[in-house]
């Protein structure tokens, strides 16, 4: 009985943080722009960049990541390193790349 519940619970948290990378929306500023055009395109830039680190991001190693950084980091009292996610920096990479500010 305790195994199906823990399976259950794992399978939960497995699913929230699947769905946590694909959810990251950037906050930009669009007065810091440099031109007016820039924030136009945001939207359709938006959605290229989050395409292009869907592809070049492996889901199974964002979420060992953030498994780490969740449950085993906190039972090693947080000694070892925090293991850094490849998807957001990689969208806000591409956005400001294309001219967008990026804030966080």
């Amino acid at each position: 009985m305790k195994r199906v519940k823990a399976f259950r619970l794992s399978v939960m948290i497995l699913l929230m943080m699947l769905s946590n990378c694909t959810s990251y929306n950037p906050i930009a500023d669009h007065r810091g722009n440099k031109g007016k055009e820039v924030a136009y395109r945001y939207n359709d830039d938006l959605q290229t960049c989050k395409a292009i680190a869907k592809e070049n991001t492996n889901t199974f190693i964002e979420v060992a990541k953030a498994g780490y950084n969740w449950v085993i980091r906190p039972q090693l009292l947080w000694l070892p390193d925090k293991m850094e996610y490849d998807y957001k920096p990689m969208v806000m990479t591409c956005l400001s790349n294309r001219g967008h500010s990026i804030i966080k």
